[in-house]
């Protein structure tokens, strides 16, 4: 099991599991028995892993979390719950590998936001 849990979680997280589990971490995975499985996953799912500390902004390359996306609209990126009001980039709660992903979920969220943005602003009479 140790193995097993070594090749999905960092190394101090899959050595813990075991023990706070009370299953061996020497068990072969075919070995566990279901209710050893489901303490597993269990135990796994809702483990809460508190933040104790960073290496500070020198060392951020990107954050998670923010509006989920289920708040807004994908084809506009306008907020379901705020009329007028599109958001984009790192405010939404997607985050990517490093590499640039993040940088191109910002600029393609911004070009589908700004397109909506003036398909609005040219449909108002008076406007554009």
């Amino acid at each position: 099991m140790k193995g097993a849990l070594a090749d999905w979680l960092p190394a101090s997280v899959a050595a813990a599991v075991p023990g706070r589990l009370g299953v061996s971490a020497d068990t072969r995975l075919g070995r566990l028995t279901r209710e050893d499985r489901r303490r597993l996953i269990r135990g796994l799912l809702d483990w809460p892993l508190p933040v104790t500390a960073s290496r500070g902004y020198d060392y951020a390359e990107v954050t998670a979390g923010g509006v989920p996306l289920a708040e807004i609209e994908p084809g506009t990126m306008a907020s379901r719950r705020c009329p007028g009001l599109y958001l984009v980039g790192e405010i939404l709660d997607v985050d990517g590998r490093i590499g640039g992903f993040n940088f191109q979920w910002a600029w393609s969220t911004g070009w589908v936001a700004a397109g909506a943005l003036v398909r609005v602003v040219g449909s108002r009479p008076g406007e554009g």
